[in-house]
């Protein structure tokens, strides 16, 4: 029987690097023969839910909708994707997803959402079999400047204390995210070989 394959979800607060690591992580799983690819949530390319958290998002406007509607628009758009990401998954691929459901939790609750209600909210949704935490200040030359969120600094410090809380509350691998990109890098190749060792499926 094929063995399945795992997802790895990448989180931190917005410009911290996410990016540039889910990047050279699968570069490096696909050069050592893991089936792997990314994926990064939102999945602006799933109508009609991708559009419209855009137009929200980088529309230039205020948001316009409660926090609850907004996070139930974002659990939906992974729902709609879900199925495409447990047929890779069942097919053998290594996921690694630069964001997911913990990023509307800590985002949801920065601003205001029930903690709770967040996490039951998501709770539907496939789990994660590794989560690793990018923590640091960000690196605001990447700041996008329409974006609804990115030029909060008050919301970027609440959302990085609430991915803390999350990282302490499901024992989340965290990695200092202000070093140099290539030893941000090695941190997570060592936190994914121990997961995969451990799985015994370290090649």
């Amino acid at each position: 029987m094929k063995r399945a394959g795992y997802l790895i979800a990448v989180y931190g607060i917005n410009n911290i690097g996410k990016s540039t690591q889910v990047e050279k992580l699968v570069d490096f799983l696909k050069a050592n023969k893991w089936p792997s690819e990314s994926v990064k949530y939102p999945v602006y390319r799933q109508k009609p839910t991708g559009p419209q958290i855009n137009s929200i998002l980088r529309g230039g406007k205020k948001q316009g909708i409660s926090e609850e509607e907004f996070q139930m628009w974002y659990v939906l758009n992974r729902f709609q994707y879900e199925p495409v990401l447990r047929k890779k998954i069942q097919q053998g691929k290594i996921i690694v997803a630069e964001d997911y459901k913990a990023t509307g939790i800590a985002w949801g609750a920065t601003k205001g959402a029930d903690l709770d209600w967040l996490v039951d909210l998501n709770k539907p949704l496939l789990r994660e079999d590794l989560v690793i935490l990018l923590d640091g200040e960000r690196f605001l030359a990447g700041k996008e400047k329409r974006h609804l969120h990115e030029g909060r600094d008050d919301y970027m410090k609440l959302c990085r204390r609430w991915y803390q809380k999350l990282a302490e509350m499901y024992d989340w691998k965290v990695v200092n995210a202000n070093q140099s990109i290539q030893q941000v890098h090695e941190d997570i190749l060592e936190i994914v070989s121990a997961f995969l060792r451990q799985h015994n499926t370290w090649q």
